[in-house]
């Protein structure tokens, strides 16, 4: 009776990895073959003779299992039978392998030049997405050795049940005691030493316990970082969210049902991964008698894209995909990435790469620690929402133009909330959970920089704040540089910016463009109001509420945004940034609205100021910055802080809190009122848009979940969104 593929349906992992030894070196001595692989059955996706790869192939429901057998080049039966003469046709690889206890299995050849590649190697800072606040998985970690500069990816949060580490691997965090740093708005910080918890090379039988594989080893390739303090770190993953309890695997539930599984993750220098579990037990390389292999091979989801995985994405956390409703099964860690193999086309140029995946469940059983999951999951990178919403809520009052009073009566809710509401932080978090919707003044934290899941911009960061306070190479500052008033103001350019950051003084990594940003949304409010779209006008409007709050927070525009170096290296300060506009404002802000709401009756609130471009705009946010560092300089905030951590909320609010913060929301509200306005006047909103009337959430919430709305962008490309 012919053979098919249903009597190879019930192999088990275990028959594959017999196979694979009893016949590992008959196979490694044919000189095409330079890997194998445990896996299924590849189908090509056109039937056509081209040779397979793993690219133009697929795995489905009726695939079987099989050994994946990796060659330099394809070559078919033919002319194999032709090469006989020359002895080539003992290098033809045959369809099945059989054991002496009659077991069959089959083989799946696959065309893959290859070149292992690690992928630490020194990468443009400058293109990495740093955090502003919290640190956690997915951010980049920097590590000097040698005089080299490595950059890699923060894994997870683990445990030993005495101390705090986060995982990446051991190629990266080299010997026990070194430090490791990351940026935290452009300042190298340091964040921890690395542990003499470690794994390498591991025996496969000692991993898996009752599979047969003598002389292979497993290149774990895991180091934890040992973290100075915790209380400055979250769980999540950036741009994943939280993770769920580890995926556990091991020999007694280790299956093929893992191929084709759709996997994640977030790489400190690609950003976000869609891929899927290639193969198992891939053989990457055999050196004086022993066998390399890696637990997972992890491809692209999309074959026609690639995996973009790149330098720098070493220590990557991988988790399974959402593929159904069950919420337990979503963000599931499963492997953390230790290098990428590269199999080339002609053995001339890179195809799409593979990352190699250690199995998390292993590393947590070797090194007795436990994954850490939900610290700090409910704290916002960011200054916090009762100062963003406070902001918005003032503005509104102060809008002078009937119609456009009309139109933030009619639509208020879907930017802020009403002032009862914005008493307490808590108050606010529980009447955020009872929309299908976030308001417009957070959007852009909440929703495209920190729990925004899909939604979520690799490039969101830099819009939030420009540290325009150290002196340059001439003594200048930033605020020094920005000169003149409005449309007319000097140094006002990305180019002029980038300048000013590169300067060797300077050496601002972050480049913060906080006021382009608000030049970019004003040109988009007017062009909303010019078309009429008052969806449009009101989403716009309600985002630019964001920024400019941001920028009349002190430690929001400063390099001493959490703290200041000292001779010693040691910062001052460090923590100052949520003891000061989280902690203290969120505790305050009872005491902050009705303060501010009667500094706005002043005459000099009264007017609102009339903005004639974009320029003019970004100008308005510039003196916003300057009026910021005047009424308080951060250096003040931060010498406090440092002299009194732990009681600083209560006593500098008694100080000068009281004084001067109700003055920064004040002004904040009054330049946000004005540019609302410009922007209305400049589009000529009382003819374009008659009909005033309430904004359908759902239509506001499709266009903020869009990233054609406001794309976010750094200083290199932002510029191909204002009319210079």
């Amino acid at each position: 009776m012919p053979a098919t593929h249903n009597q190879y349906d019930f192999l088990s992992i275990k028959d594959l990895l017999d196979a694979r030894e009893a016949f590992h070196v008959h196979l490694m001595r044919k000189e095409n073959v330079i890997g194998t692989a445990i896996g299924k059955y590849r189908r090509r996706k056109k039937n056509d003779d081209k040779p397979k790869t793993l690219d133009n192939t697929f795995v489905d429901s009726s695939s079987w299992p099989c050994i994946l057998v990796f060659v330099k080049k394809w070559t078919t039966f033919s002319v194999a039978a032709k090469d006989d003469k020359a002895n080539k046709f003992d290098n033809y690889i045959p369809s099945k392998v059989y054991l002496p206890d009659g077991r069959e299995v089959p083989l799946c050849v696959i065309e893959a030049p290859s070149a292992l590649q690690d992928n630490d190697e020194i990468v443009n800072e400058g293109d990495l997405t740093f955090p502003s606040d919290y640190i956690g998985g997915g951010y980049p970690l920097i590590i000097e050795s040698q005089g080299i500069r490595r950059t890699a990816s923060l894994g997870c949060i683990v445990s030993d049940g005495n101390k705090y580490y986060a995982i990446t691997n051991k190629h990266v965090t080299g010997t026990p005691g070194t430090i490791v740093y990351t940026k935290v708005k452009g300042t190298l910080v340091p964040i921890g030493k690395s542990s003499d918890k470690a794994l390498g090379h591991i025996s496969f039988e000692k991993l898996y316990n009752g599979w047969s594989a003598p002389n292979t080893v497993v290149n774990a390739d895991i180091g934890l970082i040992e973290i100075d303090n915790i209380k400055y770190w979250k769980t999540d993953v950036f741009n994943i969210g939280t993770l769920q309890s580890v995926f556990n695997l091991s020999t007694t539930n280790l299956s093929l049902n893992l191929i084709g599984k759709a996997v994640t993750a977030f790489g400190a220098a690609s950003g976000l991964l869609n891929g899927e579990i290639s193969a198992l037990f891939y053989r990457y390389k055999s050196v004086g008698g022993l066998d390399y292999i890696s637990d997972f091979l992890i491809g692209a989801k999309d074959h026609a894209t690639g995996l973009a995985t790149k330098h720098g994405d070493s220590g990557t956390i991988w988790v399974l995909a959402n593929d159904d409703d069950d919420e337990s099964k979503k963000n599931q860690p499963l492997a953390i990435q230790w290098g990428q193999h590269c199999f080339t086309d002609d053995g001339k140029t890179y195809n799409h790469p593979y990352a190699l995946g250690t199995c998390l469940s292993n590393v947590l059983r070797e090194l007795n620690i436990d994954l850490v999951s939900g610290w700090n999951s409910d704290a916002d990178y960011t200054w916090g929402e009762v100062g963003h919403y406070t902001i918005a809520n003032i503005a509104a009052k102060m809008i002078t133009s009937t119609q456009l009073k009309k139109v933030f009566q009619q639509n208020l809710s879907l930017i802020t909330f009403e002032d009862k509401t914005l008493i307490t932080d808590s108050a606010i978090k529980n009447a955020r959970k009872a929309l299908d919707y976030t308001p417009l003044a957070d959007v852009p934290d909440l929703i495209w920089k920190i729990v925004g899941g899909d939604f979520k911009r690799s490039l969101e960061n830099p819009n939030h704040f420009a540290d325009m306070d150290k002196p340059n190479s001439d003594g200048k500052t930033l605020l020094e540089l920005c000169t003149g008033k409005g449309a007319n103001m000097k140094y006002l350019t990305p180019d002029e910016w980038l300048q000013y950051y590169t300067d060797k003084a300077v050496k601002d990594s972050s480049k913060g463009i906080l006021p382009f940003r608000v030049w970019q949304i004003f040109l988009e409010m007017v062009g909303y109001v010019k078309k009429g779209n008052l969806t449009g006008f009101v989403a716009a409007s309600g985002v630019l509420a964001h920024y400019v709050g941001d920028a009349c927070q002190p430690l929001h525009i400063s390099y001493m945004f959490n703290g200041k170096p000292s001779p010693s290296g040691k910062k001052i300060g460090d923590g100052v940034h949520e003891a000061f506009e989280a902690t203290m404002i969120n505790r305050y802000n009872k005491e902050i609205f009705p303060a501010v709401e009667k500094l706005i009756k002043e005459a000099k609130y009264k007017k609102l100021v009339a903005l004639g471009s974009g320029k003019e705009a970004a100008a308005s946010v510039v003196d916003l910055m300057k009026q910021t560092f005047k009424t308080i300089n951060p250096e003040v905030i931060v010498d406090a802080f440092a002299k009194d951590d732990k009681d600083f909320p209560d006593n500098f609010w008694k100080k000068s809190g009281k004084t001067i913060v109700p003055k920064l929301f004040a002004s904040g509200a009054y330049s946000l009122a004005s540019l609302w306005s410009s922007a209305w006047q400049l589009g000529k909103g009382d003819q374009t848009i008659k009909k005033i009337t309430e904004v359908d959430p759902e239509d506001v919430r499709a266009l903020y979940e869009s990233p054609d709305f406001l794309p976010s962008v750094n200083i290199k490309a932002i510029a191909e969104h204002l009319d210079l």
